[in-house]
């Protein structure tokens, strides 16, 4: 009822090695392609990936700098962009989009790291040791593992004396009680039993 039950699934569909570099490889070629025009897609994905909103706030920086360099190139009469409005706006749009591949990767790497790849399940906390076996309900004092577990060596058995039991009359009052509880309901299915057969 309590215990660690089914291992949960990765936390999303596209955790195959594979998917990721092809996702990657997407992500990277759309801004090299487009001469940085489309570096926006690559910081939305790391936006709505990792929802974070400092992603957000980054993606939201980009598409402004991406109008801005726009504006600069539009304002560009010549035909090879050799004025300096289409200097900057090329040189904007450039390195705006080699900076968003670069925090892409970054935080791609760093939200699918190694860690998220190896997943094969519940693994209890260093140092757990289950309590020791003393009846349902009743833990018992625990000892922290320090380390692998120590096989065990055979033990010279000791010489068994000749003593008489002795009787174990320290039972915990629990125990008392639960005794009691059996001993009346079997006292109150013998009568039940008993009245059944006169019937």
């Amino acid at each position: 009822m309590h215990g660690p039950g089914i291992a949960q699934p990765p936390p999303n569909g596209t955790s195959s090695p594979g998917m990721l570099a092809f996702i990657r490889v997407i992500f990277v070629g759309l801004p090299l392609i487009s001469c940085g025009f489309l570096a926006w897609a690559a910081t939305l994905r790391v936006a709505i990936v990792t929802r974070s909103t400092l992603n957000w706030w980054l993606f939201v920086g980009n598409v402004a700098l991406n109008v801005l360099w726009v504006v600069f190139l539009a304002q560009d009469d010549t035909d090879d962009f050799s004025s300096p409005a289409g200097n900057t706006g090329m040189i904007g749009m450039l390195s705006t989009g080699a900076a968003a591949i670069a925090y892409y990767l970054y935080a791609d790497f760093k939200h699918y790291g190694p860690q998220r790849h190896v997943y094969a399940g519940y693994y209890p906390p260093q140092g757990f040791q289950p309590p020791a076996n003393t009846g349902y309900g009743y833990g018992g004092p625990t000892r922290p593992m320090t380390g692998p577990p120590v096989q065990n060596q055979p033990q010279p058995q000791p010489q068994p004396q000749n003593q008489p039991p002795q009787p174990n009359h320290a039972a915990p009052p629990r125990i008392d009680q639960v005794r009691a509880e059996l001993d009346e309901l079997s006292d109150l299915l013998r009568r039940d039993s008993g009245e059944g057969d006169k019937r």
